[in-house]
């Protein structure tokens, strides 16, 4: 089983479809650039999990290095797509690098019937407009809602990177079980954050 390179960062979570700028500076993770850089365009893969103060959580997502600059003082400006989920285990360093590895694993996101999932993220979209009521420009975020992928992941993956919820919230829903149950829990967390703000108002 091959390995891939472990890039753990504190509140990031990835998921499908998103892209995601980083900066990077540490001197081995430029080295895990120039890593991937080297390799065919296909095989720039890397997994991106959760760093707490604990450790990092063991479900990462894959990511796929798009493009990456390189500054004169050596760091790098890189452009990542968030794929599917996958486990992290087996942890090791790489024998001239400092960075770390880790087994791929992946680890797909139970899906459900198509009409299930898609009443399942209109239903979670509905509670999304009433959430971001006086928080977001309502025709931004409509237009913003129009121009989703029809799959049901990646409005997922759109409503869970936008809500105002911790990094271990987003973690939980990014270990949800199903896509259904990710679209429900989004929508207790959103519920939730809903009835603190009017209480914090009242």
């Amino acid at each position: 089983m091959k390995r891939l390179p472990l890039f753990p960062l504190p509140e990031t979570v990835v998921f499908p479809g998103l892209l995601i700028p980083l900066y990077i500076f540490e001197e081995r993770y430029k080295q895990m650039v120039r890593d991937l850089l080297a390799q065919g365009e296909d095989q720039r893969r890397f997994v991106i999990t959760l760093a707490t103060a604990q450790g990092f959580r063991a479900v990462g997502g894959y990511v796929d290095l798009l493009a990456a600059s390189e500054n004169p003082d050596g760091t790098f400006n890189i452009v990542c797509r968030g794929g599917e989920r996958c486990r992290v285990e087996g942890v090791g360093v790489f024998e001239k690098n400092l960075y770390q590895t880790t087994l791929d694993i992946p680890w797909p996101l139970e899906r459900s019937a198509r009409s299930e999932e898609i009443v399942a993220a209109w239903d979670a979209m509905e509670v999304f407009r009433s959430y971001m009521a006086g928080v977001a420009d309502p025709s931004a975020l409509e237009e913003a809602i129009a121009n989703l992928p029809d799959d049901p992941l990646y409005q997922a993956s759109f409503l869970c990177v936008n809500l105002r919820v911790s990094a271990l919230d987003r973690q939980a829903l990014l270990e949800a079980p199903s896509l259904i149950a990710r679209l429900e829990l989004a929508q207790t967390l959103m519920r939730q954050g809903s009835m603190a703000g009017s209480g914090a108002e009242a």
